[in-house]
């Protein structure tokens, strides 16, 4: 039976599990083959990373774009709805062809049950397929692929980056990466191609000297982050964003100035990050830059998730800070560019992160009080398994906190509280998953009210 109706089609590709792990690509490549292999061909920028690679993709697609490049982009989880995961020029794939494409997908894990030693496809793995059928009928200039975990043996591997970007290294998904930054590093560095370019953005020199040596040993050229380019002169303009001297011997006059709207110091790493990438790209496809575009258009991108300002009034951010890095960088943040501000927050995690050493770094924030809370998914975190973990740190605890039974109410209680209020601000973080469920309810409120 065929799918016709998209959340038919979104629910059966959610759904696909497969207890059978397949360390390498061959069944990637068994199905690609079957369907023709529209991977090949593709022009790949590939990005990985523990934090950074969505607003990396968003930086370069921005770039490419003002250059008046057609540009295709894969990106995960979601925030709103299925369909942003895959995008040609902004705009979201179409209903039409997620279900036409969804169709032959079923068809093709139908074959894999019956043909290959490794069983059906995954869902990720049917994404990434789905997204190279997609690409390779739109025919994008630029493919911004983001690879889900990891990079070696992420399904996106097999596609061919002739730029890659690891935006950072950190200690998320050890059990499957590895327990030490090092071995992460290793496992991310795998996306490097043979004879292509490398981007690393801002890190450790543990992890920096894996790469480089991967780098080396498959003649790539790697381009790091404070040794091949440069930030300097970074001016925080705290809400508003941040400006910066970018230096790389590939652009023009050696320097140029920069101005993000993106929030927090992390950004000035992604940004100078994507643009090293893009000048890579532009130059290996000898295409010239129009300066003045492309720093009008860094100028302007924004990222839903990612310390969004959601609501004004009260004025409401949303950060999908779910791992150590990110929650530090979050709290840089709050240090910094919200310092004058009477702060809320409310955290929400799943139980597979590192929660024991994550909450109790919440409770050294710069805010009036942390909110814990639950949410509507499979492995949030529950009310009594943030009071296990409180009750159990040996870390001291000096920052008020609370616990929330119902976040929407909590929230709608907040908002009618702090209407007129110049110097609140409630700030909502954790999971994506869960960023994604208080976004889609807020907007909801506001064209309700």
């Amino acid at each position: 039976m065929e799918f016709t109706r998209i959340e038919e089609a979104t629910d059966w590709l959610l759904n696909q599990v497969n207890p059978i792990p397949r360390p390498d690509m061959t069944k990637m490549y068994q199905a690609l083959e079957y369907m023709g292999n529209p991977h090949l061909g593709l022009p790949v920028l590939h990005i990985t990373g523990t934090n950074g690679k969505g607003s990396v993709v968003a930086y370069l697609r921005d770039l490419f774009q003002s250059q008046g490049l057609n540009v295709g982009s894969f990106t995960s989880p979601h925030i709103e709805r299925f369909n942003e995961r895959i995008s040609y020029n902004h705009e979201q794939i179409s209903d039409e062809a997620v279900i036409r494409w969804t169709n032959r997908l079923k068809e093709l894990n139908t074959y894999m049950e019956t043909h290959s030693e490794y069983g059906r496809l995954i869902y990720f793995e049917l994404f990434t397929i789905l997204a190279c059928l997609y690409f390779q009928e739109k025919k994008p200039d630029v493919c911004l692929i983001e690879a889900g975990i990891g990079g070696m043996h992420d399904c996106s591997n097999v596609l061919d980056g002739q730029v890659s970007v690891i935006t950072s290294i950190g200690l998320d998904h050890a059990e499957m990466l590895g327990d030490t930054k090092e071995k992460i590093a290793y496992e991310k560095a795998g996306i490097i191609k043979p004879g292509h370019s490398a981007v690393t953005g801002y890190m450790e020199e543990g992890p920096l000297a894996v790469i480089d040596q991967w780098a080396q040993d498959h003649h790539a050229k790697a381009y790091h982050y404070d040794k091949e380019y440069q930030v300097s002169q970074v001016k925080d303009l705290g809400p508003h964003g941040a400006e910066f001297i970018f230096k790389s011997p590939l652009c023009l006059n050696e320097s140029l100035a920069v101005k993000i709207a993106m929030i927090g110091e992390h950004q000035v790493h992604n940004a100078a990050t994507a643009l090293q990438a893009f000048i890579l790209w532009m130059q290996g496809h000898h295409l010239e830059i129009d300066w003045s575009k492309a720093l009008q258009a860094l100028s302007q991108t924004h990222w839903i998730g990612r310390l969004e300002a959601i609501s004004e009034q009260p004025l409401i951010y949303l950060d999908g800070a779910h791992n150590m890095e990110g929650l530090t960088a979050l709290k840089e943040v709050v240090s910094h560019q919200f310092k004058d501000y009477q702060i809320e927050l409310v955290y929400a995690g799943l139980r597979k992160k590192n929660q024991h050493d994550q909450v109790p770094l919440l409770l050294t924030f710069e805010v009036d009080q942390v909110n814990f809370t639950g949410f509507d998914h499979f492995e949030s975190m529950e009310l009594e398994d943030f009071q296990a973990i409180l009750e159990q740190t040996d870390k001291p605890i000096e920052q008020a906190y609370h616990f929330i039974e119902d976040w929407p109410t909590w929230i709608d209680q907040y908002c009618h509280d702090h209407s007129g209020s110049d110097r609140s601000l409630l700030l909502i973080t954790g999971s994506l998953y869960f960023v994604s469920q208080v976004r889609e309810y807020i907007l909801s409120q506001k064209l309700n009210g």
